[in-house]
């Protein structure tokens, strides 16, 4: 029976009539996960800090770009989930990630804030360096000790949005390397949260994923692209949506839940029967929601359709939430104990504990370290067996391997850390001699029997999941299996209840016990051995029975074939150890006295043990079976002869290695009679003794002999390949230190450089673009444009430079002197080498052979940093420029050449040009009238009339042959004859009045 490590929850109304777990706190995450539990009671009724919607956080590293991308460009708009963005980037890096995500959604992303409420429908992106946590639905962001080792900062926020938001808590776990985010997803998953993985072939680093897949419990493996489809439904569920009952499932809920428990019996062999009910409830209506199943009835229907959702069932139920000295204050209320005990025991003692419930051995190892430093502060150096068992084999061959991810470090002290375990590939593995100290096994607590003479039991967080009645059997058994002043270790929410006449209570706070001295052993209750009532959870009609009475069948006959043909045999290990026995083997195999063993030879009757040892040895040495016969065998006063066989199994794969020894009556050698005292003159007896026990010694020395030569020889073996090793050892011992001191860093190099390069990979997208535009623009203004190097070779040209230069794509890298030209200008290599010795711009206007003229303009290139990187050619078509500039030159030669005098009066009426006609008739230079009123140079009297005029022709009415009075330099006034007409310019607007005088009478 495995301890399950999980906090209480809320009483909910769901599909099977959830009411609160019993549970202890998880273990919080640091200063912020610590206030998130203070004051909260614990017990049925505990209320939730949910802001009543789902809480999402994400944890990607190196390669998380894409995959966070591609999540929210297929994220509807209100999936009515607030995401937290966790990743890894170095402390001083200034992160792009919240802008490249607004890109990809229409929800609103920004970067988290210190005191930040979440709200559904938001993106809030971790900033670099530091680490969150979440406290009543707000983000804190919490500093750390810059020398703590590995920063994991996602594991850090799992486990802190695991205590906050319990129940409404998803985690998603992206590309990455390493291990960060998998304790974190077991802890949310220990609340009843949902776990997401992205699927391994799809991500760009599988590290992160692969290890958390590896725990076993990931709800969904997908690929990014369909995560969002499969996280709005489960939010959508009945599972998290309150006030979802159905008004039918009082009457009907018992009866699934109890064919579900079946079920669960019949595949496992386990009866979760005498769990509490609603943890056990609670835990299905999940499932379901992960199926989308919203009726009991289906979900037991979907369990017959898929057996091996039945195993996944399983494993829910057993999930356990448990980390390395869980509740520190709790561990240092029990070290006095500890080490009370290790001062206490002599020195040929050995400290006995057992760890019921150990899930995957943190627990187990967390006593093994505790008793080692007791050991080590006392200074003695007792054995220790520590006992671990659970009833999930999967967590127990987890804790047999000793090795755990990075994130271990949050619970573990650095100290610990050196002390205990090595680092390997980016995970911490148990040492050896705190391996040594403890021994897994697959365990049910209530079926089967317990450890004895124990000093210490360690049962946390176990005895909640049981109903009352069970938990009143457990308390005399552990009472039983403890010496007296042994340690009784209970969870912080465990009590001993009415068994308190068996213990001393040591610590009332943090349930530690000790073991009564004066109270008598009591017998030990009768336990559920094994719930058979399966009449009673679900009737036989609705069971699989084709399926269980062939089996049933199948088995009574092997059983009775094997009882009535099968000789007496023993499976053992090849260390002897018993497995299985068939048939009667009282007459070969006798209990030893003292402790009870299970091995074979220990259990050997006399005459056969020597024997049957050369023959285990022989037979898994060489595989084949072999075979000793006319053993003579000691039984009940008499002696027996016997034919051995042992032979090796092979097949199936879950026994292979095991031995199959078979023990047959020899039919050639009669039994010999019983022993008697021998009478006088009766000397054949004693001759036929003398040679029996001739024969013994001589087999005796025989094997004696062949086994001497085969320690002799394997010992030499073993000797030089030890030498070996440890050469080998020490030398890979020391590249392995630096090569795992280097990796470190090349790995949170790797995830820093990662991250940087797909935000610089985003970027050169963004330039790319903007040259594309740059480009257009280039090209939709027709300017002629070569960009030149400091060597005068090409580096880039627009698609009008062809025209002017023959340049092709090609041609780029060439020299513009190696180019044929259009223009007849020969001077351009020499004037762009003026340009970069003097570093100024130059201009002039270019003729093509063709005859076009271009405004050529040659300027260095300046880069941002104001470094000059060559040359800038524009040429811009001045073609029709240089016409209109022919033709303003012949009007302006007919305008000076006239023999009248023209004056050109702006709107204003300033005179803005005049004809040498004018100046020559008023006897004005140019620069005395240029700017002045036309008025100036009419009398006063007269000016009334000649302004009049004026106005009326920039209305655009023609005035000709009227006659008015002028006046020259010298003040001699005269009469002319005058046309006034308005110019216009080229969109048709009033530009100037053009005044033309004669002589009245010419």
């Amino acid at each position: 029976m495995a301890a399950r490590k999980q906090t209480v929850r809320k009483k909910e109304s769901t599909p099977l009539k959830q009411t609160p777990a019993d549970g202890a706190s998880t273990g919080p995450v640091k200063r912020v996960a610590d206030e998130a539990n203070k004051g909260r009671p614990k017990g049925d009724g505990v209320e939730r800090t949910s802001n009543g919607f789902p809480i999402a956080g994400i944890g990607a590293s190196a390669g998380g770009l894409e995959a966070l991308e591609e999540l929210f460009d297929n994220m509807p708009p209100e999936p009515g989930i607030a995401f937290v963005v966790v990743t890894h980037q170095h402390p001083g890096h200034t992160s792009m990630l919240p802008e490249l995500l607004r890109r990809k959604t229409d929800m609103i992303v920004v970067e988290a804030s210190e005191g930040a409420r979440l709200e559904p429908n938001h993106v809030y992106v971790g900033p670099p360096g530091g680490q969150m946590a979440i406290l009543d639905g707000k983000l804190h962001r919490m500093e750390t000790d810059k020398k703590e080792a590995p920063r994991l900062p996602i594991d850090y926020f799992f486990r802190s949005l695991a205590t906050d938001q319990r129940e409404r808590a998803i985690c998603v776990i992206l590309s990455g390397t390493g291990t960060d985010g998998t304790l974190g997803l077991k802890a949310i998953k220990g609340e009843s949260g949902m776990a997401m993985v992205q699927q391994p072939q799809s991500a760009k680093y599988a590290g992160m994923p692969s290890s958390a897949i590896a725990t076993g419990v990931a709800d969904y493996v997908l690929p990014p692209a369909s995560m969002p489809q499969q996280l709005v439904a489960y939010v959508k569920g009945a599972y998290l949506t309150p006030g979802a009952v159905s008004a039918e499932i009082p009457a009907v809920y018992a009866e699934p839940l109890q064919k579900i428990f079946a079920l669960l019996r019949i595949r496992t062999g386990n009866d979760f029967s005498v769990y509490k009910t609603n943890t056990i409830r609670r835990r299905i209506e999940r499932r379901m929601n992960v199926h989308q199943i919203k009726k009991p009835s289906d979900y037991v229907r979907y369990l017959h359709e898929n057996p091996h959702e039945i195993d996944i069932l399983f494993k829910e139920l057993l999930i356990s939430v448990t980390n390395f000295f869980r509740d520190p204050e709790a561990w240092e209320a029990l070290r006095p104990a500890l080490q009370e005990l290790v001062t206490s025991r002599a020195e040929n003692q050995t400290l006995r504990v057992w760890v019921p419930g150990c899930a995957t051995g943190e627990e187990a190892y967390s006593m093994a370290i505790a008793l080692k430093e007791a050991m080590d502060k006392a200074g003695r150096h007792l054995l220790v067996q520590i006992f671990g068992t659970d009833l999930d084999a999967e967590a127990v061959e987890t804790a047999r391997i000793g090795q755990y991810p990075d994130g271990i470090a949050v619970d573990v002290s650095p100290q610990r850390l050196e002390r205990c375990f090595l680092r390997e590939d980016g995970v911490y593995r148990v040492r050896k001699e705190i391996r040594e100290m403890v021994v897994f096994a697959p365990q049910n607590v209530i079926k089967h029997p317990p450890f004895t003479k124990l000093d210490i039991i360690s049962c946390r967080n176990l005895l909640i999941y049981l109903n009352a009645e069970v938990q009143k059997k457990l308390l005399p058994v552990f009472h039983y299996a403890l010496k007296p002043g042994g340690v009784l270790f209970l969870g912080p929410s465990e009590t001993v209840g009415g068994f308190s006449e068996l213990f001393d209570v040591t610590d009332k706070h943090w349930k530690i016990f000790t073991r009564k001295k004066d109270v008598g052993i009591r017998t030990i209750p009768e336990l559920p051995v094994h719930h058979v009532a399966g009449e009673e959870l679900m009737p036989a009609a609705q069971l699989p029975t084709p399926a269980i009475k062939e089996a049933h069948v199948a088995t009574q006959i092997q059983r009775t074939l094997l009882k009535r043909f099968a000789p007496a045999t023993v499976v053992v290990t090849d260390r002897g150890d018993i497995v299985f026995i068939h048939g009667r083997t009282g007459a070969y195999l006798e209990p030893s006295p003292g402790e009870p063993r299970n091995n074979v030879l220990d259990m050997a009757r006399e005459g056969l043990q020597i024997e049957m040892s050369a023959a285990m040895r022989e037979c898994t040495r060489t595989g084949a079976d072999v075979n000793r016969e006319n053993i003579r065998v000691r039984t009940n006063g008499s002696f027996v002869y016997v034919n051995l066989t042992v032979s090796k199994i092979k097949e199936p794969e879950s026994v292979r290695g095991l031995l199959l020894i078979t023990f047959r009556p020899s039919l050639s050698a009669a039994p010999a009679p019983a022993r008697r005292r021998p009478k006088k003159g009766k000397k054949g007896s004693d001759d036929h003794r003398v040679a029996a026990l001739e024969r013994e010694l001589q087999h005796t020395k025989e094997s004696h002999q062949t086994t001497l030569e085969e320690l002799e020889t394997s010992n030499e073996e073993l000797k030089s390949a030890n030498e070996e090793l440890q050469s080998i050892n020490e030398e890979l011992q020391s590249a392995n230190e630096e090569l795992e001191t280097s990796k470190e860093e090349m790995q949170s190099l790797n995830e820093e450089l990662t991250t940087v390069n797909a935000e610089l990979q985003s970027k050169v997208e963004e330039l790319s673009q903007a040259n594309d535009d740059m480009q257009n623009l280039l090209n939709s203004t027709d300017i002629a444009t070569v960009f030149l190097d400091n060597e005068l070779n090409i580096k880039r040209f627009t698609r009008q430079a062809k025209e002017l230069v023959m340049l092709r794509e090609t041609d780029v890298g060439r020299p513009i002197s190696e180019l044929a030209s259009n223009l007849h200008d020969n001077a351009l290599i020499a004037n762009c080498s003026a340009v970069l010795k003097t570093l100024g711009s130059r201009e002039s206007e270019v003729r093509t052979k063709d005859g076009s003229w271009y405004l050529m303009r040659i300027m260095p290139y300046r880069t941002a940093e104001n470094v000059i990187d060559g040359l800038v050619l524009t040429f811009v078509d001045i073609h029709r420029l240089k016409d209109a500039q022919k033709d303003l030159s012949r009007m302006s030669k007919v305008f000076m050449t006239s023999v009248d005098p023209i004056i050109i009066v702006d709107l204003e009426d300033k005179i803005a040009d005049l004809n040498d006609e004018a100046l020559r008739t008023y006897g004005f230079s140019r620069a005395q009238v240029l700017g002045k009123s036309i008025l100036s140079i009419v009398p006063g009297a007269r000016q009334k009339q000649v302004s009049d005029w004026l106005a009326r022709s920039r209305r655009g009415e023609l005035i000709k042959g009227v006659e008015d009075v002028f006046s020259d330099k010298t003040g001699e006034e005269s009469s002319r004859v005058m046309a006034l007409r308005l110019l216009t310019d080229e969109n048709g607007e009033p530009d100037a009045i053009a005044l033309r005088t004669r002589h009245a009478g010419e």
